[in-house]
């Protein structure tokens, strides 16, 4: 959601228009982080879907991760509001991360502050926030989205080449989009793509604008808006990334068609997902075809848990992020699961072919760590051999919000570790976020990292709300050979 108005707020204290009650911690024994139970699990090259996923080895995972460092916080956000609407892009050594109404650039290696910059000055305009920065690994160049001044229309800025340090071309603005929120976005061989729900019309229904990818890189915006079947939420556009191994061999991904992952009309319940398939799109007469693929059931969860009290679970049942590597699309989002009376959230993770005319699903994946623990804002990638790379936020009355990483590898093994530990209470909240984010690092040669931004909730709590983190990962070596057929 847009970041001012209702969602400003300075530190512990009342302020544009939020009621909230201030709490106070309760004094208890630091809670532990919990990792995921085991459970059924099948391969996932020959899934069953709605099986859980592996029980994870002994330890905490730590030997996955490679790199790992704090992001922006609610006190460095320039913004004083919530949900941070925390994500981050990876590429040519840099890591360029975006929440609410700031930017920052990053050495990858070290985690050195190389850029931070408000998104007024980035821009050129103020901006209504929901900021997301990919990087298009077709065309080497970084994209960052936002609404605009007036929450109105949208900005969109294009890197003028593969360093972000180098500067963007003077930002494109689509204007009178209605009210464009929750903009999600995402390319294709020949366009950018923003969906977005438009609050202006009744029902707020899914809307895509897609943008002449050649032209906008000259500097020249041409793009097309056009409604699909209805959706409500999310129906975040597919990164249709080129496919291969390491930074040589990339195959380019098809022609004229973009893919969208989502639930199937709402944001409530379901026993299907769609599959979106868009082509013509660059033109006022686009072309969708929809593949509903039944999944088990799902429906919006309720609880969520903290030591000492509760945590918001709004919102849940959404993507909010689609990956696209040699025709396979791969997504995640948290909703609950009858097993405990679709109380709790839990991390979903879908797989689906597309390779192969229709549609069909690959596998279908549960992340969770046990009764009464929620997990909420998942995001997942996939590496060149396979592994999967995800990171979801976690809590429960024995842990505080903690940003946690994942490898799964196509057998099923999961290698969990925890990036960000809980520090405190997160006691001003109605909303726990927009999106994460984890990413394939297309510019690294090995083909097999994973970079993931989430949020977890530090100490001093009353005064810096929330905070970001930043982690790189990768998969066991015995996981990576597996697949590898060594």
């Amino acid at each position: 959601m847009k970041t001012a108005g209702k969602e400003c707020i300075v530190a512990a204290v009342l302020a544009c228009g939020l009621a909230f009650t201030s709490t106070t911690p309760f004094a208890q024994e630091t809670p532990t982080p919990t990792a995921p139970v085991p459970a059924d699990s099948q391969p996932l090259a020959d899934p069953t879907p709605g099986s859980d996923l592996a029980a994870p080895p002994p330890g905490d995972g730590k030997q996955i991760i490679r790199q790992s460092f704090d992001g922006i916080s609610f006190l460095g956000s320039n913004c004083g509001c919530l949900p941070p609407d925390t994500n981050a892009a990876v590429a040519n050594d840099l890591v360029v991360e975006t929440t609410n109404l700031q930017i920052r650039v990053f050495d990858k290696a070290s985690g050195a502050l190389l850029l931070d910059e408000p998104l007024a000055k980035f821009f050129g305009a103020p901006s209504g926030g929901d900021v997301y920065v990919l990087y298009d690994d077709t065309v080497d160049r970084w994209y960052v989205s936002a609404l605009d001044s007036n929450d109105s229309g949208l900005f969109l800025a294009v890197s003028l080449d593969g360093n972000p340090l180098d500067g963007f071309l003077p930002t494109f603005h689509l204007a009178n989009l209605g009210f464009p929120d929750y903009p999600k976005p995402g390319f294709s061989k020949d366009a950018i793509f923003i969906s977005y729900n438009n609050f202006t019309i009744a029902g707020a229904p899914a809307t895509i604008a897609a943008i002449d990818k050649a032209a906008a890189l000259l500097g020249t915006l041409t793009y097309f808006v056009s409604q699909p079947e209805l959706q409500f939420r999310a129906m975040p556009p597919a990164q249709m990334h080129q496919s291969g191994g390491g930074a040589s061999g990339y195959r380019q991904p098809p022609a004229g068609v973009e893919w969208f992952v989502s639930t199937d009309g709402n944001d409530v319940s379901g026993t299907t997902i769609r599959v979106t398939r868009m082509t013509n799109y660059l033109s006022s007469s686009p072309n969708f075809t929809y593949t509903s693929l039944p999944v088990t059931a799902y429906r919006n969860a309720t609880t969520a848990d903290q030591p000492g009290g509760s945590i918001t679970t709004f919102p849940n049942t959404t993507t909010t992020q689609v990956q696209f590597h040699n025709g396979q699309l791969v997504t995640a989002m948290a909703s609950a699961t009858a097993t405990d009376g679709f109380v709790y959230p839990k991390g979903r993770i879908y797989q689906i072919d597309v390779s192969r005319g229709a549609p069909t699903l690959m596998a279908e994946r549960l992340v969770d760590p046990g009764n009464g623990v929620a997990v909420q804002m998942p995001s997942v990638d996939q590496d060149s051999q396979g592994n999967l790379g995800l990171t979801w936020m976690e809590s429960s009355k024995s842990e505080y919000l903690t940003m946690w990483v994942a490898t799964l590898d196509r057998f099923g093994k999961l290698v969990p570790a925890v990036a960000a530990p809980g520090g405190g209470f997160f006691f001003a909240n109605f909303r726990i976020g927009d999106y994460s984010s984890t990413v394939l690092d297309q510019s690294d040669t090995t083909g097999d990292v994973f970079w993931s931004a989430n949020e977890y909730i530090g100490d001093g709590g009353t005064i810096n709300i929330w905070r970001t983190h930043i982690t790189s990962f990768t998969a066991p070596e015995q996981s990576i050979a597996s697949n590898s057929g060594q």
